[in-house]
């Protein structure tokens, strides 16, 4: 990872709440890193991501696209799992999100 140049800038990052993970959404698609190895546990490629937040160790992700393309709306909510590589829901609001956090109770 470190010797390889990206020409994909990265466009958030987040850690997950006990901080054994971190995701990073670039131009290309969301990566999920381990915290102590830093190796990489799960990649998607499929476009620009401003938001993707962890619940916990789960395979649950909240996930926002840039608007770059018309499914990657920077409006749309999107609940993905990551084993199977579905969304389970989308959510779609009158204006762009800002920021989400998840917790177990909500």
């Amino acid at each position: 990872m470190a010797n390889q140049p990206s020409s994909y800038p990265i466009l958030c990052a987040s850690f997950n709440q006990d901080h054994s993970c971190f995701a990073i959404g670039t131009r290309e698609g969301f990566k999920i890193f381990d915290c102590k190895t830093g190796r990489l546990l799960y990649e998607r490629v499929a476009g620009a991501f401003i938001i993707v937040e962890m619940l916990f160790s789960s395979s649950l992700l909240a996930i926002v696209g840039a608007g770059e393309q018309p499914s990657l709306s920077p409006r749309r909510l999107c609940l993905f799992n990551t084993v199977t590589g579905v969304a389970l829901e989308e959510l779609n609001f009158l204006t762009s999100i800002l920021a989400v956090r998840m917790n177990k109770k909500r």
